[in-house]
């Protein structure tokens, strides 16, 4: 009968200690990579952006948290994700999304003018894990880490709109990746990330009939 193969355990207590270093090692890494394996790939592009429209399109952003009364997601300690759509006739939504300590927080605020978006509701709603999941799901499918951050508009348009799109994760920076992105599109018809912006829409169209009874204002 053959016989089962010995394990050789250490025999000194500098071998014990060198295996235990070794092994914490090995363990640590395996939960970073774990931690990472959704930012891993990601490569960010280096694009070179006019300072004057760039310091503009903070403060279009800045005007717009003000004018819907929300407060900046940048610096956060927990992740969170907030849409501010705005229309050149003076109408908009602003919809954020926060992974907060006591649950998954939707809010939606509404600028609305008579004849356009007379739909808009604002409330809070706390959402399942899974919804949250699922948002997430899109952001990386669509690049929203990796994207251009400003694009110029081509052309005039008569009845254009903004995108602000911005994305904070906290965690990110265990794996030397980025924390924050702000990205702005104007009527962007036939952008991805302006797909997006249209998904994430529809998306909290969805939601608000799914929570209605659960809405917290």
């Amino acid at each position: 009968m053959a016989t089962a193969p010995k394990i050789l355990y250490p025999t000194n207590k500098k071998s014990i200690f060198y295996t235990l270093i070794f092994a914490l090692i090995f363990l640590s890494t395996c939960q970073v990579k774990e931690e990472c394996v959704k930012f891993i790939d990601e490569e960010y592009l280096d694009v070179q952006i006019d300072s004057n429209f760039l310091v503009g399109a903070f403060e279009y952003k800045d005007r717009l948290i003000k004018k819907f009364g929300e407060t900046p997601i940048k610096d956060l300690n927990y992740s969170a994700y907030h849409l501010q759509f705005f229309s050149s006739f003076g109408f908009g939504q602003s919809i954020k999304f926060e992974k907060k300590d006591f649950g998954y927080l939707l809010s939606v605020k509404c600028i609305t003018k008579e004849g356009y978006l007379q739909d808009c509701n604002e409330y809070q709603a706390i959402i399942d894990e899974e919804d949250w999941n699922e948002l997430e799901e899109m952001i990386y499918e669509f690049n929203f880490w990796t994207a251009q951050q400003f694009k110029k508009s081509s052309g005039d348009v008569l009845d254009g709109f903004t995108y602000c799109l911005e994305g904070n994760r906290p965690e990110a920076i265990n794996c030397n990746k980025k924390t924050y992105q702000f990205i702005v599109r104007s009527s962007p018809r036939y952008d991805k990330i302006g797909a997006l912006c249209d998904y994430i829409r529809r998306y909290e169209f969805d939601l608000a009939q799914k929570y209605e009874t659960r809405r917290l204002n």
